[in-house]
């Protein structure tokens, strides 16, 4: 009879999760494709601390717009070399899918380092207007339309970092 009870409580104890729920693995990066050279490309500036260079023409009658939603692959780096995220970490290649180009917003809280949330700037959102599907760009986003107002979070430490977004667009949905 007492066998029972026992059983009971050891069962309760090894079936307890004592990890910290808002504690995040980080990604593994070692798969993620080389920074894009856009140095042989003449940037265009959107807009003062956004600049695009288009590596390759998209295809298409249609062109993002704000009110698009898009799927895409990403990597985003600071020019110092660091990857803060990317669609190709942990071995895959997952665009990011139906994203609604205006509500591209930076949350402030606790993040996922394997959530999308990390990529999303002002600049991003800018400097994605125009682009067709197959379209491969690298947008550089200076720190005031990037992080400069994160205090923090996993992005804070790249506030004052300039931003390069190699990005390839996969799909709009009008």
């Amino acid at each position: 009879m007492r066998l029972i009870p026992a059983l009971l409580v050891i069962f309760i104890l090894s079936s307890c999760d004592t990890t910290d729920p808002f504690s995040f693995e980080p990604p593994d990066f070692s798969t993620v494709p080389p920074a894009f050279d856009y140095t042989e490309v003449d940037p265009v500036t959107v807009e003062p601390g956004i600049d695009v260079h288009v590596l390759e023409e998209g295809t298409g009658t249609f062109s993002v717009t704000q009110r698009d939603q898009i799927s895409f692959l990403v990597t985003l780096r600071s020019l110092d070399g660091d990857i803060i995220y990317s669609s190709f970490s942990n071995g895959n290649a997952l665009p990011i899918t139906n994203q609604r180009v205006d509500q591209i917003r930076l949350s402030n809280g606790i993040i996922n380092p394997r959530s999308p949330i990390l990529l999303y700037t002002s600049g991003l959102r800018k400097g994605l207007t125009g682009m067709k599907v197959g379209e491969i760009r690298t947008i550089i986003v200076s720190p005031e339309q990037g992080y400069a107002d994160v205090t923090a979070g996993l992005t804070a430490e790249y506030s004052e970092s300039t931003l390069q977004y190699d990005i390839e667009l996969t799909n709009i949905v009008n």
